[in-house]
């Protein structure tokens, strides 16, 4: 199957996501920081989402400048896509329900950190994306440290949460801005 689309289509798309994860995980984090005073988490992060707003908008832009080219979809590779992402929701969806039955709803963050974390793993394979493995494996490291440090009982739940979601906000954002600087090299090059 072929669709028109521009080539700055697909540095739309990804960033779109990355402003939406973003922000959630930079919201959660300064949620659990509540009473902490780290009100500079949100800030800090909302600048960033901010600023990837502005460029997904100016790709938007810009896009309607550009030439539609035929892309080859690959039927097999979007297939998996959304079997990862309906996998990653109904084991979220799960851990949920399950962590809330046993009674230690308090590591449902952490464990979400996990899923999603190693959701990247097989991603990074079929999208043939390395940062998406970085991604992937900095998640999942800090979702485990976070679920054994809860576990232990050395910190509370809520600032170990909030450093777990600082995490994610952190591999998120720094994706944005990867996307947001391939984009800005695909734009000079059409410029030139």
């Amino acid at each position: 199957m072929a669709d028109r689309k521009t080539e700055l289509d697909a540095y739309t798309g990804g960033l779109f996501l990355m402003i939406i994860f973003s922000a959630a995980w930079a919201i959660l984090a300064t949620y659990f920081f509540n009473g902490l005073d780290f009100r500079i988490t949100g800030l800090v992060f909302g600048l960033v989402v901010l600023y990837l707003i502005i460029w997904y908008l100016r790709f938007v832009k810009s896009s309607k400048h550009l030439p539609t080219i035929s892309i080859e979809t690959d039927g097999k590779k979007d297939k998996w896509f959304y079997i990862i992402f309906g996998l990653e929701g109904v084991a979220i969806f799960l851990a949920k329900n399950i962590l809330l039955n046993i009674g230690v709803d308090y590591l449902f963050i952490t464990v979400m950190a996990l899923i999603v974390g190693m959701h990247f793993l097989p991603l990074a394979k079929i999208l043939n994306r390395k940062f998406l493995l970085i991604m992937g494996y900095w998640i999942s490291i800090i979702a485990g440290i976070g679920i054994v440090l809860i576990s232990s009982n050395q910190f509370g739940y809520k600032t170990i949460n909030a450093f777990v979601c600082m995490g994610c906000a952190l591999s998120t954002t720094a994706y944005g801005l990867k996307i947001v600087n391939d984009g800005k090299s695909y734009l000079k090059k059409q410029k030139s």
